[in-house]
């Protein structure tokens, strides 16, 4: 009797059921496929973050690594620019011979020279004075006229621009060096770098009132200048200034029994507002008078005063007013 053969079996113990049991073969393969367009997907992200604007997996350029917190990086400095061109000299001067011929100059500098201009007909016509041909004028610091041919002025001179005092007797035919000028005619020295400027009387430099001089007028005995918001005149006998403020002042003229200015910002006048202080000395206690408008002035604009036989011209911008009645009344000369 053949006997029985048995099955050998082996079992360690029952295995638990896992999810992956649960699942059917179907849903199985549609897990693996799942899972491998994942990888293919994750790949192509990949692949596209590398070369994400223009840079290439090959790229192997070390970029900087950002840095937060902490103390900050050097700030790298700017790209240099052009250095602005210095802004042209805005001062201008202007003298009656009469009451018909007056001088007017502007102050130019070294590269571009002043021009120089003389009128026969009360500042309706000019015709510009060779100073440049006669002995390379360069810049005028003080312009005055002791008669209608007689015209001296403060200026520099030369490829140098030294400074040097000129005249001419015969309407600017013909100029003469003259130095004594230097120690007789008070003017404003050039301006420094930082914007500070001197006043010379008497040949000798002093400090002027406030740094930077909006105006300036000066006869055989009288200096005014008016800066930033004063008005001042020196006083020789105790060697200063004495100040009254009034801010805005564009040009100013000593007369015999005054000091006649033009300022904007005078109440009820929209454009430069005529002023007198009366008296032959400036004191503390002095009070502006106001006088007249020029209602046509150009407030931003350069200007410059003078008077001559009961007349009186305001020159600012390219328009020149005059008026006939100590500055009440004011009207444009026509160009």
């Amino acid at each position: 009797m053949t006997p029985k053969q048995s099955r050998s079996t082996y079992r360690a113990g029952d295995r638990k059921e896992t999810v992956w049991d649960r699942l059917g073969s179907r849903r199985q393969t549609l897990v693996l496929i799942g899972l491998a367009l994942f990888l293919i997907a994750d790949v192509i992200l990949v692949g596209l973050a590398l070369t994400v604007n223009g840079r290439s997996a090959d790229d192997h350029t070390l970029r900087p690594i950002p840095t937060f917190g902490g103390t900050p990086s050097t700030t790298a400095a700017p790209e240099a620019t052009e250095e602005p061109a210095a802004a042209a000299p805005t001062d201008r001067f202007i003298a009656a011979g009469s009451g018909a011929v007056l001088w007017r100059s502007t102050q130019g500098t070294c590269e571009a020279p002043a021009v120089v201009e003389r009128s026969e007909d009360a500042g309706a016509t000019w015709a510009a004075i060779p100073t440049v041909e006669a002995f390379d004028l360069r810049i005028v610091y003080a312009l005055t006229a002791s008669s209608e041919d007689e015209v001296q002025l403060v200026g520099s001179a030369g490829p140098d621009c030294i400074v040097g005092g000129y005249s001419s007797a015969d309407a600017g035919d013909t100029w003469a060096s003259t130095p004594e000028l230097l120690s007789t005619v008070a003017y404003q020295t050039p301006v420094a770098p930082d914007g500070s400027s001197a006043v010379v009387m008497a040949g000798q430099p002093v400090a002027a009132a406030c740094p930077a001089i909006e105006a300036l007028a000066a006869d055989e005995t009288r200096t005014v200048t008016a800066c930033s918001a004063v008005l001042a005149e020196w006083d020789a006998t105790n060697g200063s200034w004495t100040a009254i403020p009034f801010a805005g002042i564009h040009a100013v003229e000593l007369q015999p029994e005054q000091i006649l200015f033009a300022a904007r910002g005078v109440t009820g006048c929209t454009g430069l507002g005529v002023l007198r202080v009366p008296g032959t000395t400036l004191t503390t206690t002095s009070a502006p008078e106001s006088v007249g408008c020029v209602a046509e002035a150009d407030l931003t604009a350069p200007a410059a005063l003078t008077s001559a036989d009961g007349v009186s011209w305001l020159w600012v911008g390219d328009m020149l007013f005059s008026s006939p009645d100590g500055g009440a009344s004011w009207g444009a000369i026509p160009a």
